[in-house]
């Protein structure tokens, strides 16, 4: 009995440093991305940091980091789970669509002048916040529980950032510009037309949502419905 409560004890003991680590990373960056507006990529003024998807997910990691750190101290805290499999989604969906987008160029020149410091950066941003969001869902919480709540958090980010890019960011912003419009944070997408931005934002909820199912067969195992 001893011996299973101090195996007990150095489970939950790594789990509140796991936590705590994971929850002071993302204050950091939601220190400097958000609120200071700080990114590695340049896109105008307006919107600052928020203009970017990227920044939008470290938020999210940075609210749940925060919520899983509350449960702690109080372990019937659990409201925040139903936020869980968006932001797995949003994760897979920043990490695909960087790395790809980056690979054919799509972001233009942006490491110039890049220190190691950046690189490190830009590495946890894209991956390693991801990496720590999984671990946390897969380990310590629970998911997938309400899937009309759960998925109507994903459509909402899904729908109010392409709202935020279309009538406010490119609206107000007057750079990066494109062979088609100025404005929008990525600089590929100044180069599409509406239609071309349309077949975009279909093919990224398209692959938002194999992501869902995806992460929902990972978390409940293979037995289980798509949703």
């Amino acid at each position: 009995m001893v011996k299973n409560c101090y195996h007990l004890r150095c489970i939950l003991l790594n789990r509140r440093n796991f936590r705590i680590v994971a929850f002071g990373l993302t204050l950091y960056f939601f220190i400097t991305n958000i609120i200071l507006g700080f990114y590695v990529l340049k896109a105008g003024s307006w919107g600052e940091g928020l203009k970017f998807l990227t920044n939008w997910n470290l938020l999210l990691n940075f609210i749940i980091a925060g919520c899983a750190l509350l449960n702690e101290k109080d372990s019937k805290f659990i409201s925040y789970y139903f936020l869980l499999p968006a932001s797995m989604v949003l994760n897979i969906l920043v990490f695909l669509l960087y790395w790809v987008i980056k690979l054919f160029g799509g972001f233009g020149a942006t490491e110039s002048g890049w220190s190691i410091f950046d690189v490190l950066k830009d590495y946890y941003m894209h991956f390693g916040t991801s990496v720590f969001l999984f671990v946390e869902v897969l380990f310590y919480s629970k998911s997938f529980q309400d899937f009309k709540r759960e998925f109507s958090v994903f459509g909402m980010i899904f729908v109010g950032y392409i709202t935020w890019m279309e009538f406010f960011i490119q609206v107000y912003n007057d750079f990066p510009c494109g062979s088609v419009s100025c404005g929008y944070p990525y600089l590929f997408l100044n180069d599409l037309d509406v239609v071309g931005r349309l077949i975009f934002y279909v093919i990224v909820l398209v692959l938002g949502t194999v992501s869902w199912i995806g992460c929902r067969k990972l978390v409940k195992g293979p037995g289980f419905s798509m949703f």
